[in-house]
């Protein structure tokens, strides 16, 4: 393996490194950081440990560029028995003074918690093994080797797991990965009898396996409350083990900061919102705590795929807006796997986290090298250059995701949702509109308009016609892919016309785009960003926006430093203006500020 690059490679790299630097500088030294937390993460699996030289070489390509990242999380071996972990954690803190002169935070990532699978605990001389009524049971009464969260062995575990970790290596804050859920694709929760006793005292039930499973997925039944009652006692199940970690950094004394990367937030097998856990990593001293949503669209051979995910992301983002002081952070995770040849350019990436940022993201979490699959530090070099370039971009766009909300039409979700059968709030519409170029978003204070599908009429109950037939709606049943152009004019007619022409911003063009506007508390648009969701490019187009903090408009992408000033004409109302756009490249995204 190529452990420095060539001399004339970091020579070239060298001197752009300290032209984007003082650039960089400059900008933080303004007070323009994003988040309270750290705003760039890099999380870095095994192989940095594990391949001799490699993390010193990492740290070569970190002095050249060292205001590309904020934060290092280091990820935990797997499941050991203590004195295992102990070993591990001896071998991973020596990292830790490099990691001080750069002065990148050193952090860790619990990378197992429940299981993305059956975990490998067995038997072994000098290991406890977990006991049989550790492990979680499926609908169908059989035991399989995932940990159930409401076993005190395994909440014994975890608090000296994280104990362990946070005693030795003291870490800057410690996360918890995305297997600690019940449910997406695995089974949607645990059927253990203890789990079952705890659910009966919950709801003054006297539900057996078997009962419990008929209805819950008796198939009859488009709503069932106790669907929903399910979900809640899920969330609470998974609050228990965050409880471990939050319980093992007070008897330390530790001033840790503690968060969690959430699936998907369309997603009710788990929880019907992840506030519980949240709320259980902040503590009796209410000391908040980091989200981290993710899940999916781990490769760039299917663009659209980063849309998918951030209508999630913007799910889990506007609902943790409205947990204050609970969720002090929302990082985007951002997945990069080298399983698969060409995964993602840096430059994909970027694109990926800006649209995330705008989505409602306030902070980034990277990952480059995977466990024992390393490619040239060269690669790692081209990678921290691309950061580094994008970052006063990502920097501002952050800053105008937390003065805002994301604005636009939502589709209205049904008070009865969470007692579908489905347990899932996915609605293909939502994408469908959102590559239409039509500002999609979730239900918030900035939402200008709604929309109605064949899904929202499913969870609709009576008490919601009521509420409907006063809130500014328009028809897109039918709407299941790409509307053609007739159908997406008429469209953006009807907003017009349901909000006396007040719908944030406005494009006629026929291109695939995603829209996003932010809108500030007094209605005011502060920002938008645009997303050409083509292989070529947009030609010039005209964006209509109304109501904006400023008469001016600056323009920035993940290539330019500063913002440039762009031409602005005046609309047909005193409100709009008319802002022109040269073009927009394949797959670039650009962020119009007011």
């Amino acid at each position: 393996m190529t452990t420095r690059p060539s001399s004339r490679i970091s020579l070239c790299i060298v001197h752009c490194a300290l032209c984007i630097a003082l650039v960089a500088a400059s900008v933080f030294a303004q007070g323009a950081t994003a988040s309270r937390w750290p705003f760039i993460v890099i999380r870095h699996q095994g192989a940095v440990y594990n391949v001799k030289g490699m993390f010193e070489s990492l740290v070569e390509c970190h002095r050249r560029f060292p205001l590309a990242c904020d934060e290092f999380w280091f990820c935990t071996p797997g499941y050991k028995t203590i004195p295992e972990l102990e070993r591990a954690c001896e071998n991973i803190v020596r990292y830790r003074k490099a990691c001080e002169e750069l002065g990148i935070l050193f952090s860790f990532q619990q990378g197992e918690t429940l299981g993305h699978g059956e975990v490998p605990i067995h038997p072994r001389p000098g290991a406890q093994p977990f006991p049989d009524d550790a492990w979680q049971v499926d609908r169908n009464g059989k035991s399989f080797r995932m940990p159930c969260p409401r076993s005190p062995f395994v909440l014994d575990y975890e608090k000296n797991f994280a104990k362990t970790i946070m005693r030795i290596c003291n870490p800057a804050s410690y996360w918890l990965d995305d297997d600690l859920r019940l449910g997406y694709m695995k089974p949607e929760g645990c059927y253990c009898d203890r789990c079952i006793a705890a659910f009966n005292e919950k709801t003054g039930g006297e539900w057996t396996r078997e009962t419990l499973v008929k209805k819950l997925y008796d198939r009859g039944v488009a709503h069932e409350p106790l669907r929903k009652q399910w979900s809640d006692f899920n969330a609470e199940s998974l609050a228990l083990f965050a409880g471990a970690v939050r319980k093992a950094a007070d008897e330390l004394g530790s001033s840790c900061q503690l968060g969690y990367q959430s699936i998907r937030a369309d997603c009710l097998y788990t929880a019907s919102d992840y506030s519980p856990v949240l709320r259980a990593l902040s503590g009796p001293r209410n000391q908040g705590a980091g989200i981290r949503p993710g899940d999916g669209f781990y490769t760039e051979s299917e663009p659209r795929g980063m849309v998918f995910k951030c209508l999630s992301v913007a799910r889990e983002a506007e609902r943790c807006r409205s947990l204050t002081n609970l969720a002090v952070s929302v990082c985007y995770e951002q997945e990069t796997y080298t399983r698969k040849l060409l995964h993602k350019s840096p430059g994909a990436i970027m694109t990926e986290c800006a649209l995330a940022l705008a989505s409602g993201c306030d902070s980034l979490s990277l990952y480059w090298f995977p466990a024992e699959n390393p490619f040239l530090v060269e690669e790692y070099d081209r990678f921290l250059a691309t950061l580094l370039r994008a970052r006063p971009y990502f920097e501002r766009i952050a800053a105008s995701t937390l003065r805002t909300h994301l604005g636009g039409l939502a589709r209205f979700v049904g008070s009865a949702a969470g007692e579908t059968l489905d347990f899932d709030l996915r609605d293909g519409t939502d994408a469908a509109l959102a590559c239409a170029g039509i500002p999609v978003t979730v239900a918030n204070p900035a939402v200008s308009a709604w929309y109605l599908t064949g899904k929202s009429n499913s969870e609709k109950t009576p008490a919601d016609d009521k509420a409907l037939s006063s809130m500014p709606m328009v028809d897109v049943r039918g709407v299941d892919q790409f509307p053609l152009v007739a159908r997406r004019a008429k469209l953006l007619d009807d907003l017009d016309a349901v909000t006396g022409g007040t719908f944030p911003v406005r494009v006629d063009a026929c291109r695939p785009l995603r829209i996003l506007p932010r809108v500030r508390d007094d209605g005011r648009l502060d920002s938008v960003t645009l997303l050409n969701l083509s292989i070529g490019r947009t030609d010039e187009i005209k964006v209509r926006v109304r109501r904006p903090v400023s008469r001016t408009a600056l323009l920035q992408n993940v290539d330019m430093h500063e913002p440039e000033p762009v031409t602005v004409a005046p609309g047909e109302t005193p409100d709009e203006l008319i802002v022109t756009l040269r073009d927009i490249g394949p797959w670039q995204i650009v962020t119009l500020f007011f």
